[in-house]
């Protein structure tokens, strides 16, 4: 049997085991070994070992764990809280009010924090309960926490981009800023949408009642203290990425401290919380890291094997033109995406696709932006998009289905705003180019 024969094998029995609830890591790391000694033999062991230490090796990575610690910190600080009801504040007269600022103070979150677990969970905790109160619609309320917490793949520090970024390679400092246009596009497009509804249907989301605006101006510009803190701390990360001050990772140690700083002024910086943050954030980083040697010596043995030269050979073969080709990639990518984590398929498919459309002609920079658009499309996607099952651990009394339904005009919006990336690239080239070196 040929090698290009076992690696397909190989993704065919991973796909089955996922889909049985398997762990992905034991999954990979399982399939890679084994795959890898019909294919290598013993070598195999010395070869995963060598696999492994080159990936520890990449400086990229040292940002993960930083950014995870800073988004740990930020979430024991009540930041988010203060965020919210700063925007409720605001916006709460404007019919669907109270969704957009769940938007925005989401789309806020995922600049501070890059995880779209925790722009979900958090927005979900806050937001819903005060939307739920005063009677939006659970579908549209829904649907905004989880659209706008999706970001935190595409709005940099996104985990994603620096993962992408050393596989590419690319500049990571390039991709943070290469998602910050089409971020914003997608969030106002949300916003957009939820306020023409209201207007249309003002059942769907009312204004606040007059009796409750209570809040005089000069009360609410002192509420926006809750937003200038988080706003200080993204000027920290990306100005400093931006100016070319420091790199991403050294932009992650900054805002390590930043968020301790905003910690400690806010009274949530105590040994509790302190030692709560590292705990989770260790969880949580070696969660990643298992994820990622696994991926990488999966993909490492897929490619070796040939899989990655049949299926470059297949696409570019195809007659598909490089519009089609690169049409049946993000098809790839939005399936996957319904069944795997960001990090397996950002380690497994950017090997294979990147030297494809770089063949084509595409910027991998360009095709890096769209990689991310389209994996937060799948997200959301029903029936095993992350999200529906991150809202719904948040709020078990709304049923399945409500959820997944809520999500589909969201869906829409970005596909609309993938289209937009895709004609008119400078959407997403535009700010790195204009970085200082």
């Amino acid at each position: 049997m040929s090698p290009a024969v076992l690696s397909l094998i190989s993704v065919g029995i991973f796909l089955v085991l996922v889909i049985l609830g398997i762990p992905v890591a034991w999954v990979l790391g399982g399939l890679a070994i084994f795959f890898g000694y019909l294919i290598l033999g013993d070598n195999i062991f010395t070869w995963v070992v060598y696999r492994t230490w080159d990936i520890m090796g990449m400086f990229s990575l040292m940002a993960i764990p930083l950014f995870i610690l800073m988004a740990t910190v930020l979430s024991y600080s009540g930041i988010a809280e203060d965020m919210y009801n700063a925007l409720r504040v605001w916006l709460g007269p404007v019919p669907g009010g109270l969704a957009i600022a769940s938007v925005l103070a989401a789309t806020i979150l995922a600049a501070m924090v890059g995880i779209i677990a925790a722009g979900v969970v958090l927005m979900g905790m806050i937001a819903l309960p005060t939307l739920r109160r005063y009677g939006y619609d659970v579908k549209l309320s829904t649907g905004a926490i989880m659209a706008g917490g999706a970001l935190g793949v595409l709005i940099p520090p996104s985990v994603t981009f620096i993962i992408y970024g050393m596989l590419a390679p690319w500049s990571v400092g390039q991709l943070f800023m290469g998602g910050v246009i089409p971020g914003l596009i997608l969030s106002g497009l949300f916003c957009l949408y939820i306020l023409t509804r209201t207007l249309i249907n003002p059942k769907l989301g009312a204004p606040m009642p007059k009796e409750e605006r209570t809040a005089t101006l000069g009360q609410k510009f002192v509420l926006l203290k809750g937003i200038i803190m988080p706003a200080v701390l993204i000027l920290m990360v990306l100005g400093s990425i931006y100016l070319g001050w420091a790199t991403p990772s050294e932009a992650a140690g900054v805002g390590v401290i930043g968020a301790i700083i905003c910690a400690a002024i806010r009274g949530k910086f105590t040994r509790a919380n302190f030692k709560a943050c590292i705990s989770t954030t260790a969880r949580n980083v070696g969660m990643i890291a298992w994820i990622t040697f696994a991926a990488y010596a999966f993909a490492g043995i897929f490619i070796y094997a040939g899989g990655g030269e049949m299926i470059a050979n297949y696409l570019l073969g195809s007659g598909l033109g490089r519009w089609g080709v690169l049409t049946l990639i993000m098809l790839v990518l939005f399936v996957l995406g319904m069944f795997l984590d960001t990090t397996s398929i950002i380690i497994l498919c950017t090997p294979v696709f990147v030297p494809i459309v770089t063949e084509l002609g595409f910027s991998p920079l360009w095709f890096g932006v769209i990689f991310n658009v389209n994996l937060q499309i799948a997200f959301l996607s029903p029936p095993f998009g992350l999200c529906l099952f991150f809202m719904k651990g948040v709020a078990p009394d709304i049923g399945m289905g409500t959820i997944m339904r809520s999500v589909i005009p969201y869906i829409g919006l970005q596909i609309v705003g993938l289209a937009l990336v895709i004609a008119f690239p400078q959407l997403s080239l535009w700010l790195p180019g204009h970085m200082i070196k």
